[in-house]
């Protein structure tokens, strides 16, 4: 899992982010908070997060001072800025310090996630090709990576359900005649994340196939990949790829 400090002056600001950001869809879980840069040098000094958002505004000492520091004494640490409009070239300075990225406050659901998956997954400046990128994005263990049989069972059921907007981890476990909380068990420790997870991020692999094909539209992606909501579905593909899926069908990961 990836470790994320959240840096913010504002105790709601950092209650927000922390609640309604989606870590273990994308692989990450909050080690701590700091509520000025003072503390989040110390918190990074402690904790050695591999990724820190934070504001650039905040007592004590700004975000872009703090920034520098964690990145001198702790290299390879990523760090996003969250910044309000009048700090927006600001915030763009601060990528020549180092700094990995920078949001617009304030920002949509699925933008964060989306950065967190493009930064963490994709290294644009390593020759690939589009599937290693897509891969890299949304790491995925197959069957054959799988020594447990009733795991390699559970990922041949979601293979082939997918599709079905009703699928469930209670179907699946009847389909293999165990309990929920078995499988759930067996499958977390054999893949690294949960069914639930495993699920949709098959699924959004699925859609970046489908959506290959300009002519088909987002609408009839969703449904082949067991969505009803399509709106659901087009906040949940933004988590995962860092882009919409229109934006993806018209550019790919470029």
């Amino acid at each position: 899992m990836t470790r994320v400090l959240i840096v913010d002056d504002e105790k709601y600001v950092r209650m927000g982010i922390k609640s309604e950001t989606d870590w273990s869809l994308i692989g990450c879980e909050v080690v701590g908070e700091a509520a000025n840069g003072i503390e989040g040098l110390e918190a990074a000094e402690t904790l050695r997060p591999d990724l820190v958002i934070s504001d650039i505004r905040m007592p004590k000492m700004d975000g872009i001072e703090m920034a520098e520091k964690i990145i001198e004494k702790c290299p390879g640490t990523k760090v996003i800025f969250l910044t309000a409009y009048n700090e927006f070239e600001y915030a763009r300075q601060a990528i020549r310090i180092g700094v990995s990225d920078y949001l617009l406050k304030p920002f949509q659901d699925g933008e964060l996630e989306g950065s967190i998956q493009r930064l963490l997954h994709l290294h644009p400046s390593v020759p690939a090709s589009t599937r290693e990128l897509e891969d890299n994005l949304i790491p995925l263990k197959s069957k054959e990576e799988i020594a447990n049989r009733y795991v390699q069972s559970a990922i041949s059921y979601i293979e082939e359900h997918f599709a079905d907007p009703g699928m469930s981890i209670g179907a699946l476990a009847e389909s293999m005649g165990v309990s929920e909380g078995h499988i759930s068990r067996l499958f977390k420790s054999e893949t690294d994340i949960s069914i639930g997870n495993y699920l949709t991020k098959y699924r959004i692999k699925k859609a970046m196939d489908y959506l290959k094909d300009v002519q088909v539209k987002v609408y009839e992606v969703a449904e082949k990949v067991g969505y009803s909501d399509i709106a659901y579905f087009s906040n949940t593909f933004k988590k995962l790829v860092g882009k919409t899926p229109s934006d993806y069908q018209a550019k790919g990961l470029e």
